[in-house]
């Protein structure tokens, strides 16, 4: 296309003219004969002369090489395509056989300058410049920096870091540095050593993050410039010798300065790369590795040291050149913007801006915050505290894709072994043994060297390994939070098959113990005999994730206020309940295997026969074994109370006219319903709630009137703030839920007591305090 005419073709050659060859067609017919008040042109009308070429039309089939242009006939349709715009509104499109609404929305507006690159260039800007240019032009310099530039030039590249960190391109925010193009050219060893090392850095960041595998399209561009992301000479491992070379070099310098400042600020920014460097590159190196103790504890050492180096690059930011006041680039010297912007794929480049430099050195020192955090992975055994980790870990996470990595590659270091030397499935097998100790578990008793017993136990753990869902579950918590919710609800269809195999598993260890008693062997039948201890557990889990997915909605946004009253309905009916039910059963379970040990030693002791005026085993003093659920338990009925009052509150506000509802002409409450709760319905434990049991249910609650429903809104809330003040040492959410409970027990008695009595208004639900429970204010 040439200039501003939108040209058509006279006589087409081939199938590409097609659309250019209809509207010249057109424009030539309506002057030929301008009282045809035809709308509908024919293929043969429109210059589609050849049959061959209609047939392919009438098809669908576009096997043409559309990449040709005509070579000949232009014609000038600029002024009848301007005049057929006129009659299209804003927002409006035309549609034709070829370019339909599909197409539209992958198209490319020419002129708009959010979509095409051109338009960000002024007619009198220079093109921009490429490595070599900008050497021969003298953009650029490659030696005889002074430590002013280093500092602006390394800043510079870190902020170019985060922001490729955050989910940029690749292209547009590292390589508009014309010194990452080829840092074997620099002759400044400083910047030579630190860009090798900047581009290395890059490689080793996708490849932890490609295999840790929680990344989505939104969170990270794995794919930029595969040229300029060609190796380097320098290997990886070699960086941290060359980095401490240079600083040593420098720090040899600074000692004849007599004023070292500015030099020694680049000392402290290559020292914080290396190590830096050093922490990534180990957590990359993990999968190799089967001492995985040994070298957390060296990763944890760098980070200490990198965290120290942060507050003295911060204050030393202005000692560097800064970047031009309206300009683009995050440093005048070495960076071009728009290099890329002819290389780019049809999506980019959108707006980027590239992160300041105070705002990346706070991502950077949080960052190392969470990698040390996450370094205590190791601590946790067996699969509940692991879990309770990630998921703690995951609202602590934010949107870091690293940070999420960093912690996948810390767990399950080789994707097979847990902390590098557990393979999952006993990892799992002890994690059961951990939960509620079934004996079949345990090698201290005879019954777990039976050969069935052994078989039935490993069929079941290469299930649960088979199908993926419990290693699943933990990688489920490094995504982010939006897709955890959305691969929750097809991980919770998989428990129903693990929960049929558990219960299997229980009725043969149950039968076992039958046939093992009619034998006369009572201490085996006593071992085997147990209730349910598989099924508890994988119910645990189960329920687990059946909370987090309904109440992830909350935080995600994706609840209307009138949906409130079932959501919070049914964790207060079911779910909360389920979960201190499956944890008081392992304690009770528990408790009854320390009866039965200290009862097997009283029989060792006594030489394999029981006394006949032994009394029965007193349990221990020591209670710390026989409860580890207890602050499990007591946080779940703190949950518990709390989704009782919304429940209540929102039932209140709806009869008393306060919620805003949606017109029934236009809204299906039994469709949104099911909808929310779709993922339960392939469950056949916990049985899914049909939508007439809670239309049943609530019409049951709203025969009650609306004072007595704030009144017992606010017994729900007062039932939390106690449960909650009871809770030693709390955490900070413990806090947040506290501060909740108690505004809203106020609020509650307050419209029980008839407040805005007659004003209908719908109160605000704050969720600031905490993602799941808001503080309902009223305006």
């Amino acid at each position: 296309m040439n200039g501003s005419a939108l040209c058509g073709v006279a006589e087409p050659a081939d199938f590409q003219a097609a659309a250019a060859t209809a509207a010249a067609a057109a424009a030539a017919a309506t002057r030929a004969n301008s009282s045809s008040d035809r709308d509908e042109w024919s293929v043969s009308e429109c210059g589609f002369m050849d049959p061959e070429v209609q047939r392919t039309m009438r098809s669908g089939s576009t096997a043409e090489d559309i990449t040709l242009y005509p070579l000949h006939g232009w014609l000038d349709v600029s002024d009848e395509f301007l005049a057929a715009c006129k009659e299209l509104i804003p927002g409006e499109l035309a549609q034709d056989m070829m370019f339909g609404l599909f197409e539209a929305m992958s198209a490319i507006e020419i002129m708009d300058p959010k979509m095409d690159v051109g338009m960000g260039f002024d007619k009198l800007d220079l093109p921009p410049p490429s490595f070599e240019v900008a050497i021969a032009t003298g953009v650029i310099k490659l030696d005889n920096l002074t430590p002013t530039e280093l500092i602006g030039i390394f800043d510079s590249l870190f902020s170019c870091v985060v922001s490729w960190l955050e989910g940029n391109s690749m292209d547009q925010v590292l390589f508009n540095c014309l010194y990452l193009h080829a840092p074997s050219k620099i002759k400044d060893k400083a910047l030579r050593v630190f860009c090798t090392a900047v581009r290395n850095l890059i490689v080793v960041i996708k490849s932890i993050i490609i295999i840790a595998g929680v990344n989505e399209e939104e969170d990270f561009q794995l794919y930029g410039n595969s040229a300029l992301l060609a190796a380097e000479k320098a290997h990886p491992g070699n960086i941290f010798g060359y980095l401490k070379e240079v600083e040593d070099e420098l720090v040899r310098k600074c000692k004849q300065l007599t004023s070292p400042e500015d030099l020694m600020s680049v000392v402290h920014r290559l020292r914080f790369m290396r190590h830096l460097f050093q922490v990534i590159y180990q957590v990359e190196q993990m999968a190799a590795n089967d001492t995985a103790e040994d070298t957390i504890s060296e990763i944890y050492k760098n980070l200490n040291v990198a965290s120290e180096l942060l507050p003295l690059l911060r204050k030393t930011i202005d000692r560097g050149t800064q970047p031009v006041e309206g300009s683009e680039a995050p440093n005048p010297i070495g960076f071009s913007t728009r290099i890329h912007d002819r290389t780019q794929p049809p999506s980019f480049p959108r707006s980027i801006k590239i992160r300041d430099r105070p705002a990346s050195y706070q991502f950077l020192e949080e960052m190392i915050s969470r990698f040390k955090y996450a370094c205590k992975v190791t601590r946790n055994k067996d699969y509940f505290s692991a879990l309770n980790f990630f998921i703690e870990y995951s609202k602590k996470s934010g949107q870091c894709i690293l940070s999420r990595s960093v912690l996948q590659s810390l767990f399950t270091a080789n994707l097979r072994l847990v902390h590098g030397r557990m393979p999952m499935k006993l990892f799992l097998r002890h994690s059961v043994q951990a939960f509620n100790s079934p004996p079949v578990l345990s090698p201290k008793n005879s019954v777990s060297a039976d050969p069935k017993v052994q078989q039935q136990l490993e069929n079941f753990f290469r299930y649960c390994i088979s199908l993926n869902t419990f290693t699943m579950f933990i990688r489920i918590c490094g995504f982010n939070r939006a897709r955890q919710r959305d691969k929750l609800g097809r991980l919770i269809e998989n428990f129903d098959a693990i929960q049929v195999d558990a219960a299997r598993l229980d009725s043969f260890m149950n039968q076992l113990a039958n046939e093992r008693a009619l034998e006369g062997n009572e201490l085996h039948a006593t071992a085997l005999k147990h209730s349910t201890h598989f099924s508890t557990w994988v119910l645990y889990n189960c329920f687990r994730a059946m909370l987090i997915y309904l109440m992830s909605g909350f935080e995600l946004e994706l609840y209307a206020v009138h949906e409130f009253l079932y959501i919070y309905w049914y964790p207060y009916e079911f779910l909360v309940g389920f979960l201190v039910s499956a944890l008081t059963r392992t304690e009770n379970i528990l408790l009854a295997q320390e009866e039965y040990a200290e009862h097997l030693s009283k029989i060792q002791a006594n030489g394999g026969t029981v006394s006949k005026n032994r009394k029965a085993a007193k349990p221990r003093k020591n209670k710390k074994l026989q409860r580890p659920y207890r602050c499990e338990i007591v946080f779940y009925h703190a949950l518990l109370s709390l989704c009782g009052g919304m429940y209540k509150a929102m039932g209140a506000l709806t009869k008393d006219g306060r919620v805003r509802l949606p017109m029934p002409t236009f809204d299906n409450e039994e469709v949104r319903y099911n909808r929310r709760f779709r993922p339960f319905g392939a469950l056949t434990s916990p049985p899914p709630v049909s939508y007439q049991e809670f239309k049943s249910i609530r019409d049951h609650m709203m025969l009650a009137s609306v004072e007595d429903l704030y009144a017992v809104a606010a017994k729900h809330f007062d039932q939390a703030r106690n449960i909650l003040e009871n809770i030693q040492n709390p955490d900070q959410e413990v806090l947040d839920l506290l501060q909740i409970a108690r505004t809203n027990f106020v609020v509650m008695n307050v419209l029980a007591r008839g407040h805005q009595k007659d004003v209908k208004r719908q109160p605000e639900f704050d969720f600031s305090k905490h993602s799941y429970f808001p503080i309902i204010k009223l305006k």
